[in-house]
């Protein structure tokens, strides 16, 4: 039924039981702001099973937006259409793979993932390469990746590329990189004048392979491989740098391949950083800092995301609800973020109100995106401590004393970039569940 029917032959139409004609009408009561009508007509088109009607409220029912939150119902509503039907496969993987939507079963939030995977999903294909990259499976990252680009996946075709160029996987083949390269898809992605330029360096000489060929995944061992990947990623024995407040570093956590994939997303995302003035509400250039950032909202986060936030909550020995939304910041030259320490001052204005979203902002953990830039240490002045992490490290800091009351020792900066870019992914911890995360 034409989306642009009118309310009056959508209403008759409805009334009689037309199920097309009710999802319509939920559509168009929804423009209309008339949202109890619109989800009432909503239910009746999914009880007759119209697949976009169950697709529809299963979403609402997970967001909690105009109707109550209910994930078992939306499971329910899923479920059957699971074995034909890639979306809702990917939701499904959502609910049950998800810390923030509470089902806590990420092995079977796995299973639906790799399930829209074989259906030929693209975007799933590329997660599964991603997360084989986090637990270091490089016997499957290859075919995900090749499957997923052949599909029009441009980050996957870009994580190819290094596949191929640095032997990623197996052994290198620079003709390969080269070829793939020159796709669209892997020119769309913010880093590919840096893979551009690493790829015209010099390298020895490689057969021309022609055409390449169609990599076979094999399937079963991929599923075998989900345990593996429903685990925390292992890090490595993190290095005391202080012992009061406590900071350490933990090399080399996240792989390349992850942390170019982050970049990717947030590049086109991120905006001046502001703040809020806790006196008038108002948002504001943040004088602290001059840098551009992005907050991920729930809506852009995906399963690698939730295996570096699940790194991050290993690492802190915190939950993972007690963390805020994942930040991710670009630092150009001359950018910096001056002295801070990241508590709350409890006798500051709107304290309170932060406080009780959460409690205070316990830990820090900070992963170094990148390392190709000048300049844009990490500093702790009052403590003439300076950390330049490395790509894939994770830097981990405690704000509070042993009283719980801010340390002021935790004070420390970004320090100014002085050549190319600077990218970060930032996480504060609270004390208690950050209430915000439960919203999806």
């Amino acid at each position: 039924m034409a989306q642009s029917i009118s309310y009056e032959e959508a209403a008759a139409l409805a009334k009689s039981g037309d199920a097309d004609a009710q999802y319509a009408l939920s559509s168009v009561l929804h423009q209309r702001g008339r949202f109890d009508e619109s989800v009432h007509w909503l239910r009746l088109a999914a009880a007759q099973k119209l697949i976009a009607a169950q697709m529809t409220l299963a979403v609402m029912l997970i967001d909690g937006r105009r109707c109550p939150r209910d994930r078992h119902q939306a499971i329910a509503l899923l479920q059957p259409l699971a074995a034909t039907h890639i979306q809702a496969n990917l939701l499904l993987g959502e609910l049950h793979g998800f810390a923030a939507l509470q089902m806590d079963d990420r092995d079977t939030g796995l299973r639906y993932l790799l399930a829209a995977a074989r259906m030929g999903d693209a975007g799933a294909l590329r997660q599964l390469a991603l997360l084989s990259a986090c637990h270091r499976r490089w016997d499957l990252i290859r075919p995900l990746l090749d499957a997923s680009a052949r599909r029009g996946d441009a980050a996957a075709a870009y994580a190819l590329v290094w596949c191929y160029a640095e032997g990623i996987g197996g052994a290198p083949d620079p003709s390969h990189a080269a070829a793939i390269s020159r796709s669209e898809a892997a020119r769309t992605q913010y880093l590919g004048r840096r893979l551009e330029e690493h790829l015209r360096k010099p390298k020895p000489a490689s057969p021309v392979t022609g055409q390449r060929s169609v990599m076979n995944i094999n399937w079963l061992l991929l599923e075998e491989a989900l345990p593996q990947f429903a685990s925390y990623i292992r890090p490595p024995t993190a290095e005391t740098l202080h012992d009061s407040p406590l900071i350490r570093r933990l090399p080399g956590v996240i792989h390349p391949l992850v942390l170019d994939a982050v970049i990717n997303l947030a590049a086109p995302l991120v905006q001046p950083s502001q703040i809020v003035d806790a006196r008038t509400g108002e948002v504001r250039a943040d004088p602290m800092r001059n840098s551009w950032h992005v907050t991920l909202s729930p809506r852009q986060h995906d399963h690698v995301l939730e295996a570096l936030e699940r790194c991050i909550s290993g690492v802190s020995g915190i939950p993972q609800l007690n963390g805020e939304f994942l930040q991710i910041l670009r630092y150009r030259v001359g950018e910096e973020f001056r002295p801070h320490v990241d508590y709350f001052n409890e006798s500051g204005a709107g304290a309170q109100q932060s406080l009780a979203d959460g409690g205070q902002r316990a830990q820090t953990v900070l992963m170094y995106l990148n390392d190709d830039y000048g300049g844009g240490g990490t500093s702790f002045p009052a403590l003439r401590l300076g950390v330049k992490g490395r790509r894939g490290d994770l830097l981990h800091f405690h704000n509070l004393g042993a009283d719980g009351r801010g340390h002021k020792d935790s004070l420390h900066a970004g320090m100014p970039v002085t050549a190319a870019e600077k990218w970060l992914l930032s996480q504060w911890i609270r004390s208690e569940v950050h209430p915000a995360r439960r919203t999806w």
